[in-house]
């Protein structure tokens, strides 16, 4: 369908009145000569047609039409390529690698019909890492799925980036819903969220028998985190599953065991003891240790044998714990939102910091009573922390003072908190959110006079109530440093500067004291206060924003990756600031696994860093590593100079062994030592990813139920073709209108052709009008 329209040269009256005194010229006859009529008429024709083309190049006449097009889209396909992907699918002897194979290599064609209807099907394996499975004329699929570990949750997550400005039609994902990977980047209740963002169903294939027990009674260790760190004469919590079967009412006793450098073991008490209430039960636990030294430990989690047991591998973990000789303290009090846990996450990173974090919010919000008071009552942990000289730095996160402190019934605990900062020189980090500063009443507290911003009795946000606009700016705030700014605002040479990094949704309205120094403020005309730093004894922060988490989820095409370093640098900066460790200049050597348990001659790669204490990181540094096996022997490894972090692979041959294994690294910079730092990690004989042949089904669920509004879904691998059928059928593309016009004499054809045919015509008429005589 197309529409005319014209874009004439001058007025179009002033054209119309040329074309009538043209056309009437045609009667104007010659006087000194005479021609029949059949002559007339043809110059008359030639003469009108020349007068058409030039009325056609002045009114230049155009076309646009509009063309209905299919815009393409992309389909996901995510395939778990893990071990576990090896056990039985259902009771039948097929395994779960063979059932969805063998759907997926049946359903190709289909997959390619779907790519005529401008649908493309990309296909990815997993195991804790995302890899693409070729796919042309054939797919090309593992013949064996050998993954060591199993992410679910940051593979799905990492997908969508996969697809980063195009349309993703459907994602679908094939797992037995097992996470073998203990400590992932993204947990599975956030897996989706990009996918939901774009109102993408995920179609969720599940793998294996829920009711699948593999033993007719087991007890295992389901998940044990491989890595703890803590300073020494501080509290260490352990936590593990352990998975019961068949044991009903029958007491299980898990142990906790410490084994020092010298093999020696402890066996951490009391014990934990757990009865299982039904056939199959997953129960959490937690065993409490204070390490007196400091140093590198081996540390498992292990359920003493049951009558009738027979596979006894599984009954025990393997961890390790790095005992800090010295470090920082830090508390986190939280209330509402999202950055306590991101801030959570980004300090617990950190070797040198103990963490220890109270939530007051754990399920609803707190109400008025009648008499006006709040109903809910301070934790007794919250008076010990708060009285605890050992803690370097508290962080107050979004917590209404109300719930820390009342005058006459609950003053001794922000007291407590008042004069460690005034007289013991501890730091103190206040965030924004509804319930901070002014509008949490921390004015009539003991930390008004310590606090670097001004507040007023009048800045109170009532809980359960929409919050107050007048006490927050709600709009986007680009942060900038005001002056030299402090150490905590250098985010190293490898990151953007502060104006290019992610905005603040939003901030508390905070106003500076006289003495306090603001070190961060908005850009623009009329700056506003975002950090005030301040010293009351101790140093104090206030910072404005509570949506600094988002550094973690945007990402930036400059820097090839989200802002979640800057996010920890600066925190740490931060933390590091207020417990006076700025003007440190310490400098360590350390390893970084991100695991320290390993199957045989699996894939173990580690990193080699220098530092200082800050998270500065030293350049030009020479390194040596050695491998001690678990038989004694030593092996030279290489570390390459390749920039921060120095990632290297050991050679797989060299961890047949099952057992403990060594890692030595020293270094040297400009001649001078920095030190050597041990690091151990297990090779172990047991398969985590075949030891439970269990599927959780209802994780798998659990990714498609959150789309299920845009159409997400479970299926089994023997319906996959009948959903293809449906979308061949009513393929969910969108169809586009694409716009195209057609202005004459715009191209070069219409010009070359105008000229021609007007100077053919006027060609024409002279060589008639001389042939008969008129010239």
């Amino acid at each position: 369908m197309g529409t005319l329209s014209f874009q004439p040269v001058t007025s179009a009256w002033v054209i119309l009145i040329l074309a009538g005194v043209a056309l009437i010229m045609l009667f104007v006859r010659p006087s000194f000569s005479k021609i029949g009529n059949g002559q007339r008429k043809t110059l008359n024709s030639i003469r009108s047609l020349v007068v058409l083309l030039a009325l056609l190049a002045l009114m230049r006449p155009g076309c646009v039409s509009t063309e209905e097009k299919l815009q393409s889209g992309v389909l996901l396909f995510l395939l778990d390529t893990s071990r576990s992907m090896q056990l039985p699918h259902l009771e039948d002897n097929s395994t779960r690698w063979q059932a969805i194979t063998q759907a997926i290599n049946a359903n190709v064609p289909k997959f390619k019909e779907l790519a005529d209807k401008r649908i493309e099907t990309r296909f990815f394996g997993f195991d804790n890492q995302l890899f693409p499975i070729e796919f042309g004329d054939t797919l090309k699929l593992p013949k064996t799925p050998d993954g060591a570990a199993t992410d679910i949750g940051s593979n799905v997550f990492n997908s969508a980036l996969e697809t980063r400005g195009q349309r993703l039609v459907m994602m679908m994902v094939a797992s037995d819903g097992v996470q073998t990977v203990l400590n992932p980047d993204i947990e599975i209740s956030q897996a989706v969220t990009p996918f939901v963002n774009r109102e993408t169903p995920v179609v969720s294939i599940p793998l294996g028998s829920p009711a699948a027990t593999g033993q007719i009674a087991d007890v295992s260790i389901k998940s044990f985190a491989e890595q703890h760190v803590v300073n020494v004469k501080n509290r260490l919590t352990a936590s593990a599953t352990i998975v019961t079967r068949g044991y009903v009412n029958q007491p299980v006793r898990v142990e906790l065991v410490i084994t020092d450098s010298d093999g020696k073991e402890e066996v951490v008490q009391p014990p934990v003891i757990v009865t299982p209430r039904r056939a199959v039960e997953e129960t959490q636990i937690q065993i409490t240790y204070k390490p007196t030294k400091p140093g590198e430990y081996r540390m498992k989690i292990r359920a003493l044998p049951m009558p009738g047991e027979l596979a006894l591998r599984n009954n025990e973990l393997e961890a390790f714990l790095t005992v800090n000789e010295q470090g920082l303290s830090v508390v986190m009090v939280g209330g509402l939102g999202w950055e306590q846990s991101y801030l959570r996450d980004a300090l617990k990173s950190a070797e040198f910091i103990d963490l220890r974090s109270v939530e007051i919010y754990p399920s609803e919000r707190p109400r008025r009573t009648a008499q006006g008071r709040i109903n809910s009552e301070p934790r007794p942990i919250l008076q010990e922390l708060f009285e605890d000289e050992s803690v370097d730095v508290f962080i107050l996160s979004n917590i209404d003072s109300r719930l820390l402190y009342h005058e006459r019934d609950n003053p001794n605990g922000l007291k407590a908190l008042a004069n460690l900062i005034q007289n013991r020189n501890k730091g103190l980090l206040m965030l924004g959110g509804d319930h901070s500063f002014g509008p949490g009443l921390y004015h009539s507290t003991p930390l008004s006079a310590i606090l670097p911003i001004e507040m007023s009795k009048t800045e109170k946000q009532e809980f359960g109530e929409d919050p107050r606009r007048d006490l927050h700016y709600n709009e986007p705030l680009v942060m900038k440093v005001r002056g030299a700014g402090l150490p905590m605002t250098q985010l190293g040479a490898d990151s953007v500067g502060w104006s290019q990094l992610p905005p603040l949704a939003g901030a508390n309205r905070i106003r500076a004291k006289n003495n306090a120094t603001v070190v961060l403020e908005s850009d623009g005309d009329s700056p506003r206060p975002l950090l005030v730093a301040g010293v009351a004894g101790g140093r104090v922060l206030a910072f404005a924003g509570d949506t600094l988490y988002q550094w973690n989820t945007t990402y930036s095409k400059s820097l090839g990756r989200t802002y979640r370093q800057e996010y920890e640098r600066f925190y740490r900066q931060m933390i590091l600031w207020l417990a006076n460790w700025d003007s440190r200049d310490d400098e360590a050597i350390s390893i970084d696994f991100p695991q320290r348990r390993f199957a045989p001659k699996g894939r173990v790669r580690f990193g080699v860093k220098a530092q200082s204490v800050s998270g500065d990181f030293l350049d030009n540094v020479i390194y040596s590593a050695t491998l001690i096996q678990p038989d004694g022997q030593s092996q030279l490894v290489a570390v390459p100079a390749s920039g921060e972090g120095n990632w290297n692979e050991i050679d797989r041959e060299l961890l047949a062994q099952p057992g403990v294994y060594v890692l030595e690294v020293d270094g040297k910079r400009e001649g001078a030592p920095l030190g050597a730092v041990r690091r151990q990690f297990v090779v172990m004989d047991r398969d985590v990813e075949k030891s439970n042949p269990v599927a959780n089904i209802e994780r798998m669920a659990m990714l498609s139920n959150q789309t299920s509004e845009f159409g997400g879904q479970v299926i089994d691998p023997g319906q996959l073709g009948e959903l293809l059928d449906k979308l061949i059928a009513e393929p969910p593309v969108e169809k586009v209108l694409i716009p195209s016009s057609h202005r004459f004499g715009e191209s070069l054809p219409d010009s070359i052709g105008f000229l021609l045919a007007f100077v053919a015509l006027l060609a024409t008429e002279w060589v008639l009008r001389k042939k008969w005589g008129l010239v």
